[in-house]
């Protein structure tokens, strides 16, 4: 990496090494280059230069990387290669001498296998003692059995004994065998090994060669041999292949061809002698031995040179096997090493998708489409999805990206996600306490401070609807990423969000990238805004949505669903495997069983036994075999149910070469390709260039996937190619010699036909390289119809985002088009082999999924997008027909919408308070300040006036935030100049978006091409203001009381408290008026009124008042209104009924206990209340002793003592008695004559007492309340005392002691006891002591009394039964009595526990209770189609926890039964769906078990399911 050092790399004129510097001298410093430089320009220059180079690590050879990781790099080698063991360093240099190889990698690999089996001479090394290891240096090295090899070299290493010395100071020896012995880790690795072998060869004629200064200094300076290091020789490695020239052959002499003439020739004439001729025999037979040694000579040089040529058939043989090997080899690696997609020479033509054509704006498809399928994977955490029905329809999600109005799917889609994301809020709140402070941006800080003070709830809490949705949607922008100021929360975030903190809002970027968004917001309503930046909103609520715990929980239970059934599929396709082998060895068993028995000589010589043994054989094997094909199939449905399971969770499949990515969604079924560019990389320069192949390459998919398998194919393969060649070579001998020869005519004629280099016109070999090149361009399709790169930026479809032919959004929904698909992706490309994978595993899903594709709603061109708009609105017209309350849908502009609903709305409101007696507005002409208003020519009427008094301006911001002067002035006025700056008490208003900064045009980055212009308008901020002033006037002409907290206070008793309290609401209002009078859009105003109508106490408005007895609103004119709470009640229903109504003012019971006021009919009573006092406590005793005991026997009678504050007024009224007066009859008669001798002898004893009047009990001091005691001879209906049990009027019974009163059913008697009755809680008082009871004792003393007043024990009479019926019993009367009897017994028998009127705190109780129990999980929400597609094919009546504590809510229910009812109903769905056993079944039996304990406890009616009926 020594570019450094290259020239014109330092280009810095100025800079000069001589040069110094001087002590503060102001110098720039370059970190990675530890260099300082005078000049700024110098500095850039050089930062710049590094910055923007390549950088190449000069040890390793890896590129890509900056100066600082090439150091880096460079450095880590150093080191790796000093770290390489000295003692090695010499051999290595040997085996590179002696290995003579061209690969670097080869010679890495073969130097180190043969480092690895050997240790050498003086190396140090280690050895195990005593549980460590020991250092030691080789001495010498010894053969097991002593002997020395032919060749001299030792191949078997591992056997060889290693003699070693300790180098302690013990100098001990020991004999070891080479597993016991060990270098340490760092001295000897493949990367030291590399790292050193890299730097120390230099390439010599192709060969790798040690250098010559390296050999120098590890092996000739050191005098090293390999026989001096080690035992042995050398071994002989095989040497790389290296073409040789050929040698140039020299031309035979002519001398070859001449031969010598015979030295002894006859001479004619002459005659030979004997001498002569026995030399001649002599010479004769030594040519003769000549010639039989030149034979014998020739047969053996024949024999040899045969040999020769057989070595030689065999080494080309295992040459060509070699090679053939090499080539199988090379086919394996390339048919299984996969590469990148653009990279392969070998793709093919993939189909045409269909585009995709909507109505929806081209860049707002995929974001569509992936809002739908959203809103539909996390449906069950979605608050309010059932708008939609459960998922969001095509057609309406087409209209709310193409129409523009208030109240549509827009809205709706906006108000879940939103409302969503702050009930998310919530539930985090509520496991851990979460409270912000000013982080490195005050806006969100701030933002949640803002809606604090001048709302008084927090954000998560405001009312949301279609109006105010885009107020509350800026502030949650403006207020996302506040920084948590408490441990606790961040610790919790850490943990249930996966490690979320502020800064990762997404809300952050949004509101930094595009602040224009949160500026527009401020004068205008979301659904103005361009569908660009709407598509934003929606997708930073999705992004936050995902960072909560609720939905991580979801997500990664899919994930975890998913892996579990991945991996019981793998499991599953093991065991088939398995299944298959077994089956196999059973067939072939049954066939070897059938052969031995065949074998036998009785088989052999009968054929009907061998024939019956075959049926027999054939049986078995088809019944096994059948057996087979079942468990197959079972094993097909579980994969089957497996990959639905898989199915279900996939969204994303895979990206093929172009880097298109395709998916398959749930909401719209298809398969969708998307062509974008945040995948593209860089054009390649030399872009391969695409080949067809044939053979074996073409047909890779088939092939085996292991390598092992792949080479013995291949092998076999090319073995019988082989096989056929050969054989067909011999046959094709002569005709290939006839087509050489006739090639040899076929070249002499075009020899003589050539004439100046010309062949029939044309230029030799021209015509035929054109024929190829037509050939070639015919049958390949160019790498521009591949989807390949085509090197050219300007004109290449995968990498040129601007080329005309590419498509955003595409789809496929035909089966051919699927096959077509799978067939044309590559199997060895990184990408495609992937998505090949993803698609042929789930193909008959695939194709199940994508026919009901809507290709009607995919491919809209021009001329049917009016037809498509039609249908659209058709479809969605009968919910949001009125979405622009009114106007016209389309054309009116959003401002006309947001001004028309907003003064209907103040008009309402107004028209509400003044009609309820709530208030009334300050003006002169209340109509005309109505039609002023509904005119849009506005005016107050008054001077307003608003805010906190400017007399507080001295006080602090924290103590203005409680309380406030309690000066109702104010200086702050409509008309305020334009250089104020809005301070109200001291306080300057801020609204939280002020710091991202004002302009004048608010456009969108986007709105240019949508037509959109979002400007700040004057006469929009008139209007608003306006509006706001209206409404201020309807807040200040409220009165107080009629508000609620944080507006106002519920009345108590501290005087004091109840001041600062109201003071804290008054400053709060103001606060209030403050940011209404500083609003800027409607949407404010419309969230200011919302606001101010739930802090509204609308059940005291008169249009309300219900009668506080009955509870119904009928019969108004004969309602009495409470001139302090409004509150009614029929003058029927009090107790005495009244009949006139009375002068002056008249406060209910309730006001009367709260605020100590006091009706003028009740002073005038006061008088005559003392004297009947006075007059019963100057009795005698025995008198007063015979009024008290009356008075016990008479406490089942309704009277007014024993009232407190928890009574539940009953529903029942005189109207609804009458009705069962007929029913009543019968169960009274019974009654009567069960008791009748009782009812005769209670009479008779008490005769002379039914003449003294009857005393009461007052109420509880408390309450404050006096109630005057009922007349024996009165015609007026008595009061009922409440039951202790139930908290209902109308109890029977009483207790003796305690004077506790109870219903019979609340107690579960069946009858009035015949003695006096001793509650519970009394017995269990009495302790040990037994309850004494005799009938006829008239004068007993009753220590637990609380008056200690002596009362005799009498036998009960009949409740509620006056004196005057008892004495007309007693005159023989029974008619008349019996009359009697029924009409007050009447109510006691109707009361039963189902049908009375809603206990609503027992029943909140008891859901409170189910809900925060741990077996109630299954039950809290309603159960999706999608997780249980047949749940409401079983179940036609579905009911859960939630729905029945939103229908308590929302008064649906009017007595307990209702509610119990719809509770039994879930735990009798819970029975009817699941089976005994389920995890479901189990959960809803504890869960019941648990209700039936607390419905008894509570006293309410429950009939359990089957689940625990038999239990």
């Amino acid at each position: 990496m020594p570019i450094c050092k290259r020239d014109g790399f330092d280009n810095a004129p100025s800079k000069n090494k001589d040069e110094t510097f001087h002590d503060n001298e102001e110098v720039f410093y370059c970190e990675v280059t530890k260099e300082i430089f005078k000049q700024y320009e110098d500095y850039f220059r050089h930062v710049m230069a590094i910055n923007s180079t390549v950088w190449q690590c000069e040890a390793t050879g890896k590129d890509n990387l900056t100066y600082a990781e090439a150091l880096k790099s460079e450095k880590r080698a150093r080191k790796k290669m000093e770290m390489f063991k000295d003692s090695l360093r010499p051999p290595v240099m040997l085996v590179i001498e002696h290995a003579k190889q061209s690969s670097l990698n080869v010679l890495n690999a073969l130097t180190f296998r043969f480092l690895r089996k050997r240790f050498f001479l003086n190396e140090e090394v280690q050895i195990m003692e005593k549980n460590k290891y020991a250092p030691y240096t080789v001495v010498d090295i010894q053969s097991p059995d002593k002997k020395v090899p032919a060749n001299g070299v030792y191949e078997d290493t591992e056997n060889l004994l290693y003699k070693l010395k300790s180098l302690g100071k013990s100098q001990t020896e020991a004999t070891v065998p080479f597993d016991k012995v060990k270098r340490q880790r760092f001295e000897f690795t493949s990367e030291n090994l590399q790292m050193f072998i890299k730097n120390n060869v230099v390439r010599v004629d192709g060969i790798l060669r040690p250098k010559p200064e390296s050999y120098q200094k590890y092996v000739t300076e050191r005098k090293i041999t390999f026989d001096k290091i080690f035992i042995g020789k050398m071994p002989h490695f095989t040497p790389a292949k290296i073409k040789k020239p050929e040698e140039t052959k020299k031309q035979s002499t002519l001398n070859n061809y001449f031969g010598k003439k015979p030295e002894n020739e006859k001479s004619s004439g002459k005659t030979v002698s004997a001498q002569e001729k026995a030399k001649l025999e002599k010479e004769k037979a030594e040519k003769s031995e000549a010639k039989a040694k030149s034979l014998k000579e020739e047969m053996e040089r024949l024999r040899r040179q045969k040999e020769e040529q057989l070595l030689e058939q065999m080494r080309q043989k295992a040459e060509k096997r070699a090679k053939l090997m090499e080539k199988i080899d090379e086919e394996c690696a390339a048919l299984l090493t996969k590469t990148d997609d653009l990279e392969r020479t070998d793709q093919r033509l993939m189909p045409t998708f269909l585009p995709v054509s909507t109505i929806l704006p081209a860049k707002l498809v995929g974001d569509a489409f992936m809002l739908r399928e959203f809103m539909h994977t996390f449906a069950g955490i979605l608050s309010g999805i059932e708008v939609f029905r459960g998922n969001l329809s095509f057609f309406e999600m087409a209209r709310s990206f193409t129409i523009r109005e208030v109240a549509g799917p827009l809205s709706d889609i906006i108000l879940i996600l939103l409302g969503t994301v702050m009930d998310l809020q919530r539930e985090e709140e509520d496991e851990c306490f979460v409270e912000y402070k000013r982080g490195d941006s005050h806006i969100p800080f701030w933002s949640h401070k803002y809606v604090k003070r001048h709302f008084s709830f927090k954000l998560n809490e405001l009312p949301l609807d279609a109006l105010t949705v885009s107020e509350v949607l800026r502030l949650h922008i403006l207020s996302s990423g506040a920084v948590v100021r408490n441990k606790t929360a961040e610790k919790w975030r850490i943990m249930y969000r996966n490690g979320y903190t502020s800064s990762e809002d997404p809300g952050i970027a949004l509101r930094t990238q595009f602040p224009h968004i949160v500026r527009a917001l401020k004068l205008y309503t979301v659904y103005q805004l361009p569908f660009v930046d709407i598509m934003r909103i929606l997708k930073c609520l999705m992004a936050q949505m995902l960072t909560y715990s609720g939905t991580i929980n979801l997500i990664e239970e899919r994930m975890e669903q998913t892996s579990s059934a991945r991996q019981e599929l793998k499991n599953l396709v093991t065991a088939e495997n398995q299944r298959v082998t077994k089956v196999q060895t059973q067939k072939r068993a049954l066939t070897i069983e059938f052969n031995q028995q065949c074998m036998e000589e009785e088989v052999k010589k009968d054929a009907e036994k061998r024939k019956n043994l075959e049926d027999k054989l054939n049986k078995k094997v088809a019944e096994l075999l059948a057996q087979s094909e079942r468990e197959h199939k079972k094993f097909q449905q579980q994969v089957c149910k497996l990959n639905e399971t898989l199915f279900n969770f996939l969204v994303y499949l895979g990206m093929d070469r172009a880097y298109r990515k395709y998916y398959v969604l749930e909401s719209m079924p298809g398969i969708f390709v998307e062509h974008s560019s945040d995948c593209m990389d860089v054009c390649l320069e030399n872009p391969p260039k695409n080949k067809l192949k044939s053979g074996i390459t073409a047909n890779a998919a088939n092939l085996p996937k292991n390598r092992k398998e792949l080479r013995s194919y291949l092998l076999k393969m090319y073995t019988e190619e082989e096989k056929k060649s050969s054989m067909a070579s011999a046959a094709n001998k002569k005709e290939k010699e006839t087509e050489a020869a006739q090639e040899d005519k076929e070249n002499q004629n075009q020899q003589n036909g050539v004439v100046n280099g010309l062949t029939n016109g044309h230029v030799n070999g021209e015509k035929m390289d054109v024929d190829d090149e037509n050939a070639s361009t015919t049958s390949s399709p160019t790498q521009y119809e591949l989807f390949m790169c085509t090197g050219e930026p300007r004109n290449c479809i995968v990498h040129d985002e601007r080329n005309t032919d590419r498509k955003h959004w595409s789809y496929l929904y035909k089966k051919e088009d699927l096959e077509a698909l799978i067939d044309s992706l590559n199997p060895l490309g990184f990408r495609e082999s992937e998505l090949r994978e993803q698609l042929t595993t789930l193909k008959d899903l695939i194709q199940e999924h994508i026919k009901n594709c809507p290709v009607d709603m995919l491919s809209v061109d021009s001329k049917q997008s009016q037809k498509f708009k039609t249908q659209m609105m058709n479809d969605t017209y009968r919910k949001y027909n009125n979405s622009n309350f009114g106007f016209p849908i389309g054309t009116t502009d959003i401002n006309e919408v947001m001004y028309g609903s907003l003064v209907k709305r103040i008009l309402q409101f107004e028209s509400e308070i003044y009609t309820g007696d709530l208030g009334r507005l300050k003006v002169k002409d209340m109509e005309k300040w109505r039609k002023d208003l509904h005119k849009s020519c506005y005016d107050p009427q008054a001077k307003l006036q608003w805010g906190p008094p400017k007399q507080n301006a001295s006080v602090t911001e924290e103590e203005n935030n409680d309380e406030d002067d309690d000066n109702e002035g104010s200086d702050n006025e409509v008309d305020t100049k334009d250089g104020d700056d809005r301070n109200y008490a001291g306080k300057p208003y801020r609204d939280p978006g002020e710091t991202l900064g004002d302009t004048l045009e608010i456009d969108s980055e986007d709105s240019g091409d949508e037509g959109i212009s979002l400007h700040d308008s004057d006469t929009l901020r008139s209007y608003v203001k306006q509006l706001a002033s209206a409404l201020l006037q309807v807040e200040q002409a409220v009165e107080r009381r009629f508000l609620k907290e944080p507006f106002g206070v519920q009345v108590i008793k501290d005087k004091d408290l109840m001041e600062r309290k109201q003071q804290q609401a008054t400053d709060r209002l103001r606060q209030w008026e403050v940011s209404l009078m500083e609003s800027t859009s409607y949407s404010q105003v419309f969230l200011h009124l919302n606001v101010l109508y739930d802090c509204i106490i609308w059940a005291r408005s008169t249009n309300k008042s219900n009668c506080m007895v009955c509870r119904r609103g009928s019969d108004p004119d004969k309602m009495l209104l409470c001139d302090e709470c409004n509150g009614g009640t029929h003058m029927f229903c009090m107790k005495p009924k009244m009949k006139t109504v009375p002068e002056g003012n008249w406060y209910c019971k309730r006001c009367v206990a709260r605020l100590g006021l006091e009706n003028e009919s009740d002073k005038k009573n006061k008088k005559t209340q003392s004297r009947k006092r006075k007059f019963i406590v100057d009795e005698d005793n025995s008198d007063a002793s015979s009024v008290t005991s009356e008075t016990k026997a008479s406490r089942g009678r309704p009277s007014g003592g024993g009232r407190s504050k928890k009574r539940l007024q009953s529903q029942e009224i005189e109207e609804a008695l009458e009705e069962d007066d007929e029913d009543d009859v019968d169960q009274d008669e019974e009654l009567y004559d069960d008791d009748e001798v009782e009812v005769e002898h209670t009479l008779n004893d008490t005769d002379e007492e039914d003449l003294q009047p009857e005393e009461n009990d007052a109420d509880d001091d408390n309450e404050k309340e006096q109630i005057t005691e009922s007349n024996n001879q009165s015609d007026v209906d008595e009061d009922e005392s409440v039951c202790n049990v139930c908290s209902y009027d109308g109890s029977e019974l009483s207790c003796t002691r305690c004077k506790d009163s109870f219903h019979l059913e609340c107690i579960n008697l069946k009858r009035m006891p015949r003695y006096n009755f001793v509650c519970t809680k009394c017995k269990t008082k009495d302790g040990n002591k037994k309850r004494k009871s005799r009938a006829n004792d008239s004068a007993s003393d009753n220590e637990s009394d609380d008056d200690n007043d002596d009362e005799p024990l009498v036998k009960r009479g009949r409740p509620g039964r006056p004196p005057s019926q008892r004495n007309s019993l007693a005159n023989g009367n029974v008619s008349s009595t019996q009359e009697n009897v029924k009409s007050n017994s009447r109510r006691s028998i109707r009361r039963t526990a189902d049908n009375l009127p809603l206990n609503s705190p027992a029943l909140y109780e008891l859901l409170e209770k189910i809900m925060k129990n741990e077996h109630a999980w299954p039950f809290l929400r309603p159960v999706s189609q999608s997780e249980v597609p047949d749940y409401y094919d079983i179940i036609k009546n579905p009911m859960d926890f939630a729905k029945v504590k939103s229908k308590l809510n929302m008064g649906s229910y009017q007595i307990n039964e209702e509610v119990m009812r719809d509770i039994e109903l879930v735990f009798s769905n819970c029975d009817d769906y699941n089976v005994k056993g389920n995890e479901i079944y189990q959960a809803g039996s504890a869960l019941e078990r648990h209700v039936i304990d607390w419905c008894k406890e509570l006293n309410l009616p429950f009939k359990p399911s089957d689940m625990n009926t038999e239990e």
